[in-house]
């Protein structure tokens, strides 16, 4: 899933600048930028012209690059899912070796309890119902 060549310095730096970017814009100081930003057509009606054209612009540069950099840290999320999913199946395969390890061992003790029963000649237990089968993986 992952390749081993190794990102260029351009893609590297882009990485970091986008990243820092989005994570920058996503805060509520940044809201509070904008918003008065957006507010100050209000207080200079005579700059209204150029104020629209700097919104346009700015805009147009944070929506690619928030993009981009949304999608570099939905990278890093994917690989950590599919680390942990790893784990999980490892885990759930040690778990089922160990529930098998322990119905094997019950079973040897019921067998030897009715054994030890029948020596006794005490009446037996009814035998353990049987698990059901597993279910293939």
């Amino acid at each position: 899933m992952s390749d081993n060549k190794q990102p260029s310095l351009v893609s590297r730096i882009n990485d970091v600048l986008a990243t820092r970017i989005t994570m920058w814009v996503g805060t509520i100081w940044a809201f509070y930028a904008f918003a008065l930003f957006g507010l100050t057509p209000v207080f200079w009606p005579a700059y209204e012209e150029q104020i629209l054209y700097w919104s346009n612009f700015l805009q147009l540069v944070f929506l690619p690059i928030i993009t981009v950099g949304t999608a570099i840290i939905s990278r890093g999320t994917l690989e950590q899912q599919a680390e942990g999913h790893d784990i999980i199946k490892k885990e759930f395969v040690l778990l089922q070796e160990t529930h098998d390890h322990l119905l094997a061992a019950l079973k040897q003790v019921d067998q030897g309890m009715q054994e030890l029963l029948r020596r006794s000649g005490e009446p037996t237990l009814p035998p353990s119902p049987e698990t059901p089968a597993k279910k293939p993986a």
